[in-house]
């Protein structure tokens, strides 16, 4: 498997070899230790006698974190074409099950932060089941996301997270909550898997230390407070000299805004939210806030002093402390946070399919059928779908063409169970990324719908170039894919106001795009729009070029597969 998997270890234990025996039986190849300082003579030996690793050591402790961006730093340099990598603990609390459960959503969601999630039942150690209740609570008010397990280690971290991650400076326990953080403002969206809650020895091999630890965890959720206090006390301090220069509020409250601002914006945009956005996105938002602000305050302190004859410095405090939390929320969600890319979720998808689906299905399966045909498909084919998890078209196909071999790839198990249970036995299942295909070319036809335009311009040329190396030289390669037509746009913006749009990842694809890909592989047989669906959706059929000459190397590339990443065309 081409997924790196990354693990950070102090002082560590047998459970480590353990894990990384297991990792190398199940297939993976790009396994990373990193050895943060250990002194103890029998962790050296253990890290020293781990086989078909790459070692990189720390000549002192300097903390998770900065283990975790030495191991980053190295897997993006040694393995440019990953997809990310995923991150363990050394402590055996991971099952290698688990770690292969979030390398797979990963290479399926490239775009996307995988967190494996423990559900914290039965006998949890308190300081972990404290500790994560309380940051839990504290992430939700920060970030905005409800998430059951913020302290987990068993992370799979997309390429484009992790070129960013390499630039905080946290170097401890605080680093993974501040990639939480990173990753919010970043427009990354986190995705939990429910995994196994493990403790060895009620977690005693930990080094994670419940008072130090726990407190510089939570000194990064003060941080928004503490930028806060300091523009309060600068914004104040120069209102009140102003105002007593001139007492005229509206001047003094200008002098002091305008001074304030100038350290809020570069504090909030740095320190707090993480921000990288460019500042011609982010300033005139911010500048806009604060006009807003110093009006609403302004308003506000004027109204109390004329009515209570209150000293005009104290009303200000008062006022600005209730217009805090307002201002924390809109500079969370408006301001330093890119939009977040959300996921499709399939397994709900699946398990509840519109009726309007089914419907535009029999249509797609015709249509398919005949294009086949048209390319000269004969029966007893061997047949390849890429991204049928559950499929809606191996009935039809089946019946229709009687394959010698059909083949589904996919990463949702959930869908692939359900194919499994209606499909007969000759079905091959098998739950992989189309990004991560090994070239295998041996199909008579490869096609897929609904896929490749669930990633950026990169991701999807790989998705559609992943089909001909697949398909065996002469074979027929058969794409369809949202086209944005009028219609399509029409239609999906109604299901969106009504809350019907389940894709909010697709990214529907100009003709062009996909054409400039397929012709550099093939001769276009058929090209056309298939209108009556009204989400309107584009099919091309490609002859794959008969030549046996090498095709063009391809590799892997980091992907983000959300409709943030990129303008839609």
């Amino acid at each position: 498997m081409l997924t790196p998997i990354l693990i950070p270890a102090y002082e560590a234990e047998p459970a480590l070899a353990e894990t990384v025996d297991a990792l190398r039986r199940m297939g993976f190849e790009r396994i990373v230790v990193v050895d943060d300082g250990s002194r103890q003579p029998d962790s050296l030996h253990i890290l020293n006698q781990l086989d078909g690793v790459h070692l990189l050591k720390h000549a002192v402790n300097l903390g998770k974190g900065a283990a975790l961006k030495t191991g980053l730093n190295h897997i993006l340099l040694t393995w440019p074409d990953a997809c990310g990598a995923v991150t363990a603990d050394a402590d055996g609390q991971h099952s290698p099950e688990d770690i292969a459960a979030v390398a797979a959503k990963l290479a399926g969601m490239p775009g996307h932060l995988i967190l494996g999630s423990r559900q914290f039942r039965g006998e949890v150690p308190w300081r972990s089941k404290v500790g994560n209740r309380i940051s839990s609570k504290l992430v939700k008010l920060l970030v905005g996301t409800r998430l059951s397990d913020t302290q987990t280690g068993l992370r799979g971290i997309p390429s484009t997270l992790a070129r960013q991650l390499l630039k905080l400076p946290s170097n401890g326990y605080e680093f993974e909550l501040d990639m939480l953080l990173a990753a919010k403002h970043l427009g990354v969206a986190a995705v939990e898997l429910p995994i196994r809650t493990i403790y060895l020895n009620c977690n005693a091999s930990s080094h994670f230390h419940p008072l130090w630890d726990s407190m510089r965890i939570y000194l990064v959720l003060m941080r928004f407070t503490l930028a806060s206090v300091l523009t309060a006390v600068i914004d104040n301090a120069v209102f009140a000299i102003a105002y007593h220069s001139s007492p005229n509020i509206l001047v003094s409250q200008l002098t002091g805004r305008s001074v304030a601002v100038i350290f809020n914006y570069a504090a909030a945009r740095k320190a707090v939210f993480l921000s990288r956005g460019p500042h011609r996105d982010t300033l005139p938002k911010y500048l806009l806030l604060v006009t807003a602000n110093a009006a609403i305050s302004y308003l506000l302190i004027t109204l109390i002093h004329d009515r209570l004859q209150a000293g005009v410095v104290a009303i200000k405090v008062a006022v600005e402390a209730g217009l805090f939390l307002a201002s924390f929320l809109i500079q969370r969600d408006l301001i330093f946070s890119r939009k977040q890319g959300e996921a499709t979720d399939w397994t709900s998808y699946y398990e509840s399919v519109p009726p309007t689906a089914k419907l535009t299905r029999k249509y797609s399966a015709s249509a398919l059928v005949r294009m086949m045909r048209a390319a000269g498909l004969m029966p007893g084919a061997h047949m390849v779908e890429i991204g049928g998890a559950n499929s809606c078209f191996y009935d039809r196909l089946t019946r229709e063409f009687k394959p010698s071999r059909y083949e589904v790839i996919d990463t949702n198990r959930h869908g692939l169970d359900l194919l499994a249970r209606r499909a007969s036995s000759e079905v091959e299942l098998r739950q992989e990324s189309v990004l991560e295909l090994p070239v295998d070319p041996r199909a008579d036809v490869v096609f897929s719908a609904g896929l490749v335009e669930h990633f950026d311009r990169r991701g999807t040329r790989q998705a559609i170039e992943a089909h001909f190396d697949q398909a065996k030289p002469g074979g027929t390669v058969v794409v369809t894919f949202p086209t944005p037509t009028l219609l399509y746009r029409m239609t999906r913006k109604l299901l969106e106001a009504v809350g019907l749009w389940k894709f909010p990842d697709e990214r529907p694809l100009l003709q062009d795009e996909v054409r400039q890909v397929v012709e550099e592989r093939g001769e276009i047989l058929e090209e056309r729009i298939l209108w009556p669906l009204i989400l309107t959706q584009g099919v091309v059929v490609v002859r794959k070029s008969p030549v046996t000459a090498e095709a063009p190397q391809r590799v892997n590339i980091s992907v983000a597969a959300t409709t943030g990443v990129e303008p839609r065309p």
